[in-house]
């Protein structure tokens, strides 16, 4: 019997054995050392080495298994949806934000509002949520717009648009604006709010979608007026992936879970509308900036005038940044994208005069591809007069905000958000 039991035991010992190589070996391989300055504190750093694998493996590496794109973006739907609903999880409204879904000029909402209308104004945040046109929804964004909605007591208001490839340009936008007109006619008697107090606020492609609601309100001279326009992270324009934050991907964060360039040329082009799972042989030459034509590369120049500047000022801990490659011309893919790239609602950076707009918040991270399109936006807005507020995080990278429970870096932004907001809808008179 005691031999038995020893050699159950050396056999449990073994497994244990067996078992603790194996999720070493794999910790092994999925290791990837975080670049000189990506997170500030021990605590973020500690984090995303576990975060960032852990996207990798669910995500990443699957996405790019499957032969068609549609099926990429459904894998990816999925895998996102999935995480998130474990991020967020020490958000506490403490039974003060009362929480429902509304349907508005058919869009559904989810209103996030105060109970009893114990408000610290009679404004209104418009939210718009981002994931490049094709990922994301209300749900995922639901712990950062209920944290905003508590800590700054204001009324919230989330749209879930039709995504691409399913519904292409502009069908997220006229989603959002059938919402937004719904808003301004019926809010004042529904939550008593003063609609020339509303603030459009939006993440990366969700930023896109609020810019262009708002510089189309401009042009138009729609009332009431804007009281501002928070850009966080924003996808702006896809005329130039060779801005110096996307060489620096190439050259440094290639592999990891991060936004890149390859994903940003596919999401963009399902939005644009082309099939890109008959297209895919397209994107090399996009990234490459080869499906600009030559008769559209002045203007294009002439609104994106302010990344000279970038180039010689803008740099890297540690880190060389690479001369821009090749341009591979490719007269199918400018044929297709010709439409887009001057159009400004599709790539709003494009848009000629900026001098009507609200205030506006710009927010950047150092370690995203977009860093650079939003500083130029930004300082665009500045020089056509417009107040900009622009902040870039040094240590921070595209989608932090989406782990404001989890890392210090992301809950400093969602702070410094909320501080500005709240000025911008109280500073009307």
């Amino acid at each position: 019997m005691s031999e038995k039991v020893g050699e159950s035991k050396r056999m449990r010992y073994l497994i244990l054995g067996i078992a603790t190589v194996a999720i070493w070996a794999t910790c092994y391989s999925l290791y990837k050392p975080l670049p000189d300055g990506f997170t500030v504190s021990s605590w973020d750093r500690a984090v995303m080495h576990i975060v960032e694998p852990a996207l990798r493996v669910a995500y990443y590496y699957p996405s790019h298994m499957f032969s068609k794109a549609s099926s990429m973006v459904q894998w990816t739907r999925g895998a996102l949806n999935f995480l998130s609903k474990s991020l967020g999880l020490l958000v506490n409204t403490h039974g003060e934000i009362e929480i429902k879904w509304q349907k508005w000029n058919g869009t559904p909402v989810k209103v996030y509002r105060p109970i009893n209308n114990q408000t610290s104004t009679d404004g209104a945040v418009l939210f718009i949520h981002g994931g490049g046109f094709a990922l994301g929804n209300v749900e995922m964004y639901d712990s950062l717009v209920r944290r905003m909605a508590y800590e700054t007591k204001t009324l919230f208001i989330s749209i879930e648009y039709r995504l691409s490839p399913e519904t292409v340009f502009p069908g997220g936008i006229m989603d959002c604006e059938a919402a937004i007109e719904h808003f301004v006619e019926f809010g004042p008697a529904q939550f008593g709010i003063d609609t020339t107090k509303m603030v459009i606020m939006g993440d990366s492609a969700g930023a896109n979608l609020a810019t262009v609601i708002a510089q189309r309100r401009a042009a138009r001279n729609a009332t009431p007026k804007l009281a501002g326009q928070v850009l966080i992270y924003p996808l702006l324009q896809m005329s130039d992936l060779q801005t110096v934050s996307y060489r620096y991907f190439h050259s440094r964060l290639d592999g990891y879970a991060l936004v890149d360039p390859e994903s940003v040329a596919y999401y963009y082009m399902f939005y644009a509308g082309i099939n890109m799972d008959e297209k895919a042989y397209l994107v090399p030459s996009v990234m490459s900036n080869g499906h600009v034509a030559d008769h559209l590369k002045q203007e294009i120049d002439e609104m994106m005038e302010f990344e000279k500047t970038i180039e010689v000022t803008r740099r890297y801990k540690n880190s060389s940044i690479p001369q821009r490659w090749a341009v591979r011309k490719n007269l199918e893919a400018q044929q297709l994208m010709e439409p887009f790239l001057t159009n400004p609602d599709f790539s709003p950076l494009m848009r000629k005069d900026l001098s009507n707009l609200p205030q506006t918040m710009v927010v950047t991270c150092e370690f995203d591809v977009l860093r650079d399109e939003g500083l130029i936006y930004a300082h665009r807005l500045e020089t056509a007069g417009v107040p900009t507020t622009t902040i870039n995080y040094e240590n921070g990278f595209h989608a932090m905000l989406n782990f404001h429970s989890e890392l210090n870096e992301a809950s400093n932004a969602v702070y410094d958000i909320e501080r500005w907001t709240l000025n911008a809808i109280n500073i009307v008179s």
